[in-house]
C-alpha cells in the first residue's frame, strides 16, 4: 500500500514532468499539449494508478470530494474514460449532463473534443453524488485532471493523467456453440 506522502510526491513529480514537457521550446500543440500528451503515454501506468488509489483511500474517511476533469478527443472516448475511472475506483455514479436536449439524446458523433467535469459529491442542488457535465473543449491536452480533497485540507491537483489509466477490459466475446 502506498502512503499519502509517497503518492502525493509521485503524482506531483508526474505533474511537474508533464508541465515541463509542455513548456519546452518547440513543444507542439496549444500550450505544448501534444508534446506533453506524448510524454504522458511513455510513463509507467502502474505507479500512477496506485498513487491515485492511495489518495482516494485517504479522502474517503473524511468524506473528501474527488473531482475529475476529462479532456478527450470526442464524447465517446471521454465517456468511456469517465466510466472506466469511476467504475475502477468505486466512485459514485450520477447523472451525466450535456449529451441531451430536454431528454432527447444529441448526436455526439461530430461534437468534437470534450471536457467532462465529474464530482463524487453533488455538483448542484438536486444532482446526486457522482454527477458529471460534458461540454466542448478547444484545447489539445488529452487526459484526466485529478483533484482529491483529503482531511488535511491541502489543495492537490495532478494533471494530465492518462485517460486509459483505469481502462476497463472489453467484454468477452459471446461463445459460439
Amino acid at each position: 500500500a502506498t502512503d499519502v506522502a509517497s503518492a502525493s510526491a509521485l503524482l506531483a513529480a508526474y505533474d511537474e514532468g508533464h508541465r515541463a514537457t509542455a513548456a519546452q521550446p518547440g513543444s507542439e500543440g496549444l500550450g505544448g499539449a501534444i508534446s506533453a500528451n506524448a510524454w504522458a503515454v511513455e510513463q509507467p501506468p502502474a505507479p500512477l494508478g496506485e498513487a491515485v488509489r492511495a489518495l482516494l483511500a485517504a479522502a474517503k474517511p473524511g468524506d473528501g470530494r474527488i473531482m475529475l476533469g476529462f479532456c478527450a478527443d470526442d464524447a465517446a472516448s471521454g465517456v468511456a474514460a469517465l466510466k472506466a475511472w469511476v467504475t475502477s475506483l468505486g466512485l459514485p455514479k450520477g447523472t451525466l449532463h450535456g449529451m441531451d436536449r430536454d431528454g432527447v439524446p444529441l448526436d455526439m458523433s461530430t461534437f468534437g473534443s470534450v471536457y467532462i467535469k465529474y464530482s463524487s459529491h453533488s455538483l448542484s442542488a438536486g444532482d446526486p453524488p457522482g454527477t458529471a457535465i460534458l461540454s466542448g473543449y478547444g484545447g489539445d491536452f488529452r487526459g484526466v485532471y485529478f483533484n482529491p480533497q483529503l482531511p488535511d485540507g491541502l489543495f492537490r491537483q495532478y494533471a494530465v493523467l492518462p485517460l486509459s489509466l483505469f481502462a476497463l477490459a472489453p467484454a468477452p466475446a459471446p461463445e459460439t456453440a
